[in-house]
């Protein structure tokens, strides 16, 4: 048995509301809960309302965790699952979060996708690099190559970020082989990069 000692509205969240019981412990419960349970001070609780209080409390936390995370920027429903657990979230109670957002259209790893390939093809970073950045933000494989067909071919980044590199003096076989290290480094590969490194090579030196 559990008595509500104090119930108040949060100071800080809307729709929140903070509930004591006289074991010590808070908890916080939404206006549905609060309706829901007909919560109230003095209210006693048995011991089976007050675990279903406490299991409807703790996934509405994760729910408005996880909803705040995804308002503060896109993520993949994995990643998501793994930040909220990293909280103190239970993995259980971070995976009904993450469907609920999913179900509700908030998560969507297809165009989380899309949007990361979109994001660092304009930055002007290579297929490898691509999809270690899909890897990275764990996004299910399902969905890579549609989203990497959406990114500009190798040659054409690679041929915008010479011209911005070299158009301004002489070319030399060194800085010719720093820029190839550069390129490799944002993910191409190296027979696109030697495919357009060629029109760069200085001139022979015409001998008389």
């Amino acid at each position: 048995m559990a008595q509500i000692q104090r119930l108040e509205r949060s100071k800080r969240v809307r729709g929140r509301y903070l509930v004591w019981l006289d074991d010590g412990t808070m908890l916080r419960a939404t206006e549905q809960e609060v309706l829901d349970f007909a919560l109230r001070p003095g209210l006693e609780l048995g011991e089976e309302e007050t675990a279903r209080l406490r299991a409807s409390s703790s996934e509405s936390a994760a729910k408005a965790r996880a909803a705040r995370m995804i308002g503060a920027r896109p993520l993949a429903k994995r990643e998501l699952v793994d930040r909220l657990v990293a909280k103190g979230e239970g993995a259980e109670q971070a995976a009904r979060a993450a469907d609920w957002l999913e179900e509700l259209g908030a998560v969507d790893d297809r165009a989380y996708a899309a949007m990361l390939v979109r994001h660092y093809d304009a930055r002007g970073y290579g297929p490898q690099r691509l999809r270690e950045e899909l890897r990275r933000r764990k996004v299910p494989a399902e969905y890579w190559e549609e989203a990497l067909a959406g990114a500009r071919p190798e040659e054409e980044v690679i041929e915008q970020y010479l011209e911005r590199r070299l158009s301004r003096g002489p070319v030399t076989e060194q800085e010719l082989g720093r820029q190839a290290n550069a390129l490799r480094r944002r993910g191409f590969s190296w027979r696109a990069i030697r495919s357009q490194l060629d029109r760069w090579q200085p001139e022979p030196e015409e001998t008389w």
